[in-house]
């Protein structure tokens, strides 16, 4: 992954919302991470969990936002380039679907240590998301080529409620896997977290709340 260039804040809001421990080569990894890496149609997020539990479209959330004031009138600046680069702000959020499973396509780093009651759900940005994502990387591209500097944020957020029936489990561990495009392929991000045991410590009832919505 490049070093990040831009000014340009990476948020990763891990599972539940707590502060979650990672590995740390994926803590490194992350350091390293610009959001500008991303290739959209690549973007994946790989969940390992019991094979009791449905997780459905939506159990995982990809945020964006982007601000800038734009260039600004000046000698320098001619109007027809002010007009070009007014002012933006972008807020994306795109629930990450559920795509059709292909096990001999997994890379191995999902399968190591995959224990005989597991499977692996993998989930990724609908075509349209993607392209509109796409489409604000360039546009952020564009401003910085042109000595803008966009700020904004971009964010990875886990949605319990879709995760499907909790009421047979006491605990439920579960291993979540990030990638941001195929070169670089899949890193471990969480493992072994026990959702039902973080969501009591926060005092989320996911039994009443465990609703995809």
């Amino acid at each position: 992954m490049k070093t990040n260039a831009l000014a340009f804040a990476t948020a990763v809001t891990l599972f539940l919302g707590g502060c979650m421990s990672m590995p740390i080569s994926t803590m490194y990894k992350m350091s390293q991470f610009s959001p500008l890496d991303i290739e959209p149609h690549e973007l994946k997020v790989a969940i390992r969990t019991n094979e009791a539990i449905n997780i459905q479209s939506g159990a995982v959330q990809v945020s964006m936002n982007v601000q800038s004031e734009g260039m600004q009138a000046s000698e320098e600046n001619t109007q027809s380039q002010v007009d070009e680069f007014g002012p933006i702000n972008i807020e994306l959020k795109m629930n990450v679907r559920v795509v059709p499973e292909n096990k001999m396509g997994f890379a191995p780093i999902l399968l190591d240590d995959i224990e005989d009651n597991e499977r692996l759900t993998i989930l990724g940005l609908s075509d349209e998301d993607a392209q509109t994502m796409t489409e604000t990387l360039a546009l952020i591209r564009k401003y910085k080529a042109n000595g803008l500097k966009p700020s904004g944020s971009f964010g990875i957020s886990t949605q319990s409620q879709c995760f499907g029936d909790f009421s047979a489990f006491d605990e439920l561990e579960v291993d979540i896997f990030i990638q941001v495009d195929r070169q670089e392929g899949y890193i471990m991000f969480l493992e072994d977290i026990d959702i039902i045991e973080e969501a009591n410590d926060r005092e989320i009832d996911l039994l009443t709340k465990n609703k995809c919505e």
